[in-house]
């Protein structure tokens, strides 16, 4: 099962320490306490797209978190601050708690099967080119996800494939394959694959999709 995406719950512990920052701008005058305006701007502006980006503008979160900051014009309150924290706070919650890892997984499994389901069709044409490229898409979605979940940054197939090699993520066995899979891949695109059957394309598949039921799941 996957865990939660690295770069999302990084992006809410950088949220987190920027609030602190802004907490402790507090001044108190003979009105009201308020925060520095400068600090709050830049983490409203980050909290927002972080907001946007994981629930969407329709969502509570992205709506509640905007009609509190749209109405802060010069001065912002301590009080306003503090609304908008909470909110940040239970949007971190739901995710920290897997609300969307259910959906999230789903759409993910959807389009590894999709792609997995039109190589195939490919395959049974004999058209062994786009099969291949095919395969690659897949394999390069597949190590995308695992780099999520070992919090590893992604990059082409080859970089992912060293970094999650150098990470452990993998036995040499499976770092080697992938390797061989990439140089297929080349020479498909070199013009050069006419050297492969249909049953070596068809093994790449096979072993890309035993790799995504070992680390996926």
């Amino acid at each position: 099962m996957l865990k939660l995406d690295y770069t999302v719950t990084r992006k809410f512990e950088e949220l987190a320490e920027k609030a602190k920052k802004v907490s402790s701008s507090q001044l108190i005058n003979d009105i009201a306490a308020t925060v520095d305006s400068k600090l709050f701007q830049d983490w409203a502006n980050s909290a927002l797209s972080l907001l946007q980006h994981i629930f969407g503008e329709e969502s509570a979160y992205y709506r509640n978190f905007q009609s509190i900051y749209s109405k802060i014009i010069n001065i912002t309150y301590k009080e306003s601050f503090d609304n908008c924290r909470a909110i940040v706070q239970s949007a971190r919650e739901e995710y920290e708690a897997g609300g969307l890892t259910e959906i999230r997984l789903f759409l993910d499994h959807a389009v590894l099967e999709y792609l997995g389901g039109r190589t195939s069709e490919f395959l049974k044409r004999g058209d062994n080119h786009t099969a291949c490229i095919l395969a690659s898409v897949l394999l390069e979605q597949v190590l995308m996800l695992v780099c999520a979940n070992k919090g590893v940054p992604a990059g082409s197939t080859d970089e992912m494939n060293e970094a999650l090699y150098q990470a452990k993520a993998y036995q040499v066995g499976t770092y080697q394959r992938i390797k061989d899979w990439c140089y297929m891949k080349a020479d498909f695109l070199a013009g050069q694959g006419e050297r492969y059957r249909t049953a070596d394309v068809d093994e790449m598949l096979r072993g890309v999709q035993r790799f995504i039921a070992k680390e996926i799941g």
